[in-house]
């Protein structure tokens, strides 16, 4: 299946163990949830970690969905996820979030 919608969270961290210990985290709260975003209609997550920004501590979120209802289910867990970190960690992050419809997907 083809995704119609993604998002990019980009969050910005102050240290590198700050964004790592918060990366760590956040992939096993998603690891236990990943049957339910499944089922709501994500169909891929990408971690990226921005390097061409010296002195900063980035990561880069990609997430595919179905299409714009899928993005909209997947909002409840996401805040679901959200809290789990708060609670685990209490990183500060700044969290910035782009959304798109998929004009093209080229495969090379």
């Amino acid at each position: 299946m083809e995704p119609k919608l993604m998002s990019y969270i980009t969050s910005k961290f102050a240290t590198k163990g700050d964004m790592m210990a918060a990366e760590g985290m956040w992939q096993e709260i998603i690891g236990e949830m990943l049957p339910r975003f499944k089922e709501a209609g994500a169909l891929r997550q990408v971690v990226t970690q921005v390097w061409n920004q010296e002195g900063s501590f980035i990561l880069g979120n990609l997430w595919e969905y179905v299409d714009e209802q899928a993005f909209i289910a997947c909002q409840p867990l996401f805040r679901e996820a959200e809290a789990k970190l708060n609670e685990r960690a209490g990183i500060p992050a700044i969290n910035v979030p782009s959304r798109g419809i998929i004009l093209h997907d080229i495969h090379l």
